[in-house]
């Protein structure tokens, strides 16, 4: 073996570092954020400190970082990713109000994805339940002829997300807490129309 195939000392380790949560830290792709007080899995973070595809030119305060960046990540068709003259019509909506409020994105010419706030845990994990809709479904929730809280009747894939959002470096930790065949599987304090829960201790990841 020659010296230029040895481990250099110095070299950066090529699966990246555990980055403590706001140590202040330069994070870089496949670091892995770290909190002592969240008793979660990391993952590590893919991109950079400057921005993320989940991050990619979104309009202001319409949809929040927790159900936005689930929706984004669980989506089959990234838009972003599309050659400009195959692009559908970008979707970036909020129907309804306060905790009854459904978020709409695209994903593809056929479906759109909706997402809706469950909750929060003190560690700082925000939890979205998210799920594939057709337009036709769409179009009947945004044009009031079905009601908001049926959004996920019809919903296939639908998963309760949680994201340890990391406003600092514009990234985020995204995982499945649980997966469900269908609404009537989900629990009612998850469903449309349910409060926002602010939960005493991270949910137990069923997901696997």
């Amino acid at each position: 073996m020659s010296e230029s195939d040895e481990h250099q000392p110095d070299e950066p380790h090529q699966w990246g570092e555990a980055v403590t949560a706001s140590s202040g830290a330069r994070v870089e792709p496949g670091d892995i954020i770290i909190d002592p007080d969240l008793a979660l899995s990391p993952e590590p973070v893919v991109g950079d400190d400057v921005s993320t595809p989940l991050e990619e030119d979104e309009p202001e305060g319409i949809i929040p970082p927790s159900p936005l960046w689930a929706m984004k990540d669980r989506r089959h068709v990234q838009w972003h990713l599309l050659p400009s003259h195959t692009r559908h019509e970008r979707l970036r909506l909020a129907l309804g109000t306060d905790d009854g409020t459904i978020y709409v994105i695209d994903d593809g010419h056929s479906h759109a994805m909706v997402g809706r706030r469950v909750g929060a845990s003190p560690s700082g994990c925000q939890y979205a339940l998210v799920g594939r809709i057709t337009m036709e479904t769409f179009e009947q929730l945004q044009q009031h002829t079905t009601p908001l809280t049926e959004a996920f009747s019809d919903a296939a894939e639908i998963s309760l997300c949680g994201a340890v959002v990391e406003e600092r470096i514009l990234s985020s930790n995204i995982f499945d807490v649980a997966r469900y065949d269908g609404i009537a599987d989900v629990p009612p304090a998850y469903r449309p129309g349910a409060p926002f829960n602010k939960f005493p201790d991270d949910l137990e990841i069923t997901a696997y």
